[in-house]
């Protein structure tokens, strides 16, 4: 597949339109720097799909799929063609397999990848992500096996050390599977626990006292039996991965 730098820039420098780089950088989530060297085609490395994926979401003139073609990720043939309405006029199909489709597609045929193993990931430390008021923006993905991901699966990737005794430290990525269903008996959950005015995000094992109490392990925190109104499951802890750099 043949990558078009020329056509790259001008669909950067268009989708930023009448928005300075600072600004339309700051919406989308990317750095500065690294956006005005792609759009100024001084870039030394090819853009990550990531990053056009965001580059796409953050506006209305370009699409995805244009993005990830110009870049040379696909070939020319995924992009969408004419066609006629129901009045005979011509449009522009809509982007119908939408941005997660398109990355399916890159990693099956470019990076020889299973996309059905490769899961978004946000930053533990990420505000919004922790508040369900607030739009959370996706880091990067990571790839889990197959058999531990469904459909609503994400990660979070640790930029501490303090899950150690977890075996889980900086860098790593833990998989979590949400549910609406109580937790069994011994699961490993990630959990945010409001109690005496303190609001505590961790991962913690769950036993099931009765049905208004349970205890969370380890308590070094001293909470002993606590409600269940008290606490909030985000999910299962299902899987931890890691990424070795060679």
């Amino acid at each position: 597949m043949k990558k078009d730098k020329v056509k790259l820039m001008n669909l950067v420098s268009r989708a930023i339109g009448d928005k300075s780089v600072t600004k339309f950088a700051k919406e989308a989530d990317i750095h500065r720097s690294y956006l005005s060297k792609l759009k100024n085609g001084s870039l030394e490395f090819d853009p990550k799909p990531d990053i056009l994926e965001k580059i796409a979401e953050n506006n209305d003139k370009v699409r995805y799929i244009e993005l990830m073609v110009a870049a040379g990720y696909l070939d020319e043939k995924y992009l969408l063609v004419m066609d006629k309405d129901d009045e005979g006029q011509y449009e522009e199909k809509k982007d119908t397999q939408g941005a997660k489709g398109l990355l399916s597609t890159y990693l099956e045929q470019v990076e020889k990848k299973n996309p059905r193993e490769m899961v978004t990931s946000y930053n533990y430390n990420n505000e919004a992500f922790w508040d369900e008021k607030q739009e959370c923006v996706k880091e990067d993905y990571f790839t889990f096996p197959e058999g531990y991901v469904t459909d609503s699966s994400y990660a979070l990737k640790m930029t501490d050390n303090k899950f150690k005794d977890w075996g889980i430290v900086r860098g790593d990525y833990i998989l979590i599977r949400p549910m609406n269903d109580e937790p069994e008996n011994g699961s490993t959950i990630l959990v945010i626990i409001r109690k005496g005015g303190d609001c505590n995000r961790t991962i913690k094992r769950y036993y099931i006292i009765n049905k208004d109490k349970v205890r969370l392990e380890p308590d070094f925190e001293n909470y002993g039996e606590i409600d269940k109104t008290e606490i909030e499951v985000k999910g299962l802890v299902v899987f931890v991965g890691r990424q070795y750099i060679k």
